[in-house]
């Protein structure tokens, strides 16, 4: 895909609803025993792909545009095997995981593309404790999962992802006892306040003690209408926020100033870089200053990583990112796959320990044709359309429709501005 180049960015854009809550709202309405509508959904494909998960266990549903109306929970009735497919949803693979609990029968979990090479490990490490058996294909999907429940006092690990955690926390109101889930090195805490915040939306009971022991009362029911609106998507939202740090000034709307998503902290980042950022009745704006290095700890919001990197590319001097081992999991390793690319351009990165170190130039600019590779990762695929920004030449995207997964508007949307 071809990317003219942008002499500066100026719009208005409104941001497209958060894929990490519309799954978790779709996971928590496939259990209610009453109607559930979701309102402002996208159709990004983990968001369909959660939709394809919860169909296939037996909820019933009707679609139109934006809004999902839930008429049927998931059917616990049968006891022919259970079988998911999570598509390339890193999310709903870990999450709908932990819905095996609930299960006696064989529940076999397969997916897509990328997910098909990234670890199961935390999944079978957290489920085993529970009383199930897991077989892997080393570790990877598809896995096999069956046996009976005879645990609910465990301990987990938290440091690669929380996602497990957060199908394990929306399960466990369901199971007939009460859950007590000890959890080590958990990382992307704000994912985690995400979930107990939609959990008590919908009416779920669920207490911690500083994120490290999680209680749930057992036998819980959700039987009361729920009417849910998905709020923007800080995630999707990053992109545009770095592309008027770097490029201009752009207005946002749709998202939550006082969102719990974590990626919400690009605001913090681009106002360290020196970027205004300014909220006016419920729309951000954005706009650039004058740009100078930075430092920042993204170990909890792993995806601001893509756009924090290029942001850095146009500032002067060298700006340092902490938490680079959290995206060894990712659909690429984007510590890798973001010096390689970045390498195409002259601009050097590296990668020490957990930090990654960016060397930028405030006069950055992409002279001749370039073409990048998204590594069919949706993320890189949008960080890389930024470099267009005061370039003299087009630029190439290699796989654009990575995006998909996530964002399918975004080169719509950039496009725009």
């Amino acid at each position: 895909m071809e990317i003219l180049p942008k002499k500066c960015i100026e719009g208005e854009i409104n941001i497209p609803s958060s894929k990490s809550y519309a799954q978790r709202a779709i996971a928590l309405a496939s259990l209610s025993s009453s109607s559930v509508v979701i309102h402002n959904l996208t159709n990004s494909d983990d968001v369909i792909a959660a939709q394809g998960i919860v169909k296939s266990i037996g909820a019933k549903f009707s679609r139109n545009g934006a809004e999902l109306r839930f008429l049927k929970g998931i059917n616990f009735d049968s006891k022919e095997e259970v079988f998911i497919n999570s598509k390339e949803s890193g999310l709903s693979t870990r999450l709908f995981s932990a819905f095996s609990l609930l299960f006696e029968q064989e529940f076999l979990l397969n997916g897509e593309g990328s997910i098909l090479q990234r670890t199961m490990e935390m999944v079978i490490d957290g489920l085993e404790p529970f009383g199930k058996v897991i077989k892997s294909n080393e570790l990877k999907l598809p896995l096999s999962i069956s046996g009976e429940v005879t645990n609910l006092n465990v301990e987990i690990d938290g440091s690669i992802s929380s996602q497990f955690l957060t199908g394990l926390l929306i399960v466990a109101p369901f199971l007939n006892s009460d859950t007590r889930i000890q959890v080590r090195n958990l990382k992307s805490k704000p994912y985690i306040e995400m979930t107990i915040d939609l959990m008590r939306f919908f009416g779920l009971k669920v207490e911690h003690e500083n994120f490290k022991t999680f209680n749930i009362k057992g036998n819980q029911s959700l039987d009361k209408p729920i009417n849910y609106k998905v709020e923007g998507d800080w995630s999707a939202a990053s992109f545009h926020v770095v592309a008027a740090a770097i490029g201009g000034k752009v207005k946002l709307s749709g998202l939550s100033e006082n969102s719990r998503q974590g990626d919400k902290s690009i605001l913090d980042a681009v106002k360290l870089a020196g970027a205004r950022v300014n909220w006016k009745k419920g729309d951000l704006y954005v706009e650039k200053s004058e740009l100078n290095h930075f430092e920042f700890d993204a170990t909890e919001c792993p995806d601001l990583f893509p756009p924090l990197a290029v942001l850095a590319a146009y500032c002067n001097g060298r700006s340092r990112i902490k938490g680079v081992n959290r995206l060894k999991h990712k659909e690429s390793d984007r510590g890798i796959t973001l010096q390689k690319e970045f390498f195409k351009i002259g601009v050097k990165i590296e990668l020490i320990a957990d930090e990654m170190i960016i060397y930028g130039n405030e006069n950055q600019s992409i002279s001749e044709e370039v073409t990048f590779s998204s590594h069919n990762d949706h993320r890189i695929a949008m960080a890389m359309s930024l470099f267009s920004i005061a370039a003299k030449s087009s630029i190439f995207i290699d796989s654009p429709n990575a995006i998909d997964k996530s964002y399918p508007d975004f080169y719509k949307d950039f496009l725009t501005i």
